[in-house]
């Protein structure tokens, strides 16, 4: 595998919208096209003659031929996020990948994976992946959002704790409608309550710089080692 990746022109052939500013596009990719859990591919969009190029990690499984799903958020003034939120099915993108060394290490450790928003992207590659590949550890993912309606693929979570004996997952609310629900604040608060007495496997976050300091900082102050911390930001 080519780990500055292979350039090539994708077309876009399916769009799931989320809520109001977020969206899952889904990509064609050439037969030859394979990555590991965690990577991501880079997009050149043009604005005249200038070329933009912004990096988004791949949201699907690497057992998932001949296509990619790219999980994002659109951004207020961010001129790729609002290019790609209005693409029509159909229309055609430059792109270059795999690429990026933010993949697990070790798939046969436990493993608890933490994200904010669309940080969720390559958390869902992993846990997704070292499930297929019949890892029998724990896998705990926890994810942090701001509001019910950004919570995304619920119902594949679900299947997945229902069919994977070993794996659990935990949503936490910053600023849920629901006033009565369990798991409100910030993914760091939870942490001592979720993460299981004596885990000696690893951590893998993504999100933006303030919830994966914080997350480190925390795990930092229960005895966790930087050895067992893994992690991407977004910012």
């Amino acid at each position: 595998m080519k780990m500055d990746g292979e350039r090539f022109n994708s077309k876009l052939i399916e769009i799931e919208t989320i809520n109001e500013n977020t969206k899952i596009l889904k990509f064609s990719v050439p037969p030859s096209f394979e990555f590991k859990a965690g990577q991501y591919v880079t997009l050149a969009l043009y604005r005249g003659d200038k070329r933009i190029l912004h990096s988004y990690s791949i949201f699907s499984s690497p057992n998932e031929k001949g296509y990619i799903l790219i999980y994002f958020k659109k951004v207020e003034d961010g001129f790729a996020s609002n290019k790609l939120f209005n693409m029509e099915i159909g229309e055609e993108i430059e792109m270059k990948g795999p690429m990026g060394f933010f993949t697990t290490k070790d798939i046969n450790k436990d493993l608890i994976f933490i994200s904010s928003g669309t940080g969720f992207a390559p958390v869902r590659s992993m846990v997704l992946n070292a499930l297929q590949n019949n890892s029998k550890n724990k896998i705990i993912l926890i994810r942090g959002y701001r509001i019910e309606s950004s919570l995304c693929y619920e119902d594949e979570l679900k299947t997945l704790k229902s069919k994977y004996k070993n794996f659990e997952y935990f949503n936490i609310l910053s600023k849920p409608l629901d006033k009565d629900y369990s798991l409100t604040g910030h993914v760091q608060d939870f942490l001592e309550k979720l993460i299981p007495r004596g885990f000696m496997g690893d951590f893998y976050m993504c999100g933006l710089k303030e919830m994966v300091n914080g997350v480190k900082e925390k795990l930092n102050e229960m005895g966790f080692s930087k050895e067992q911390i893994f992690f991407e930001r977004y910012d």
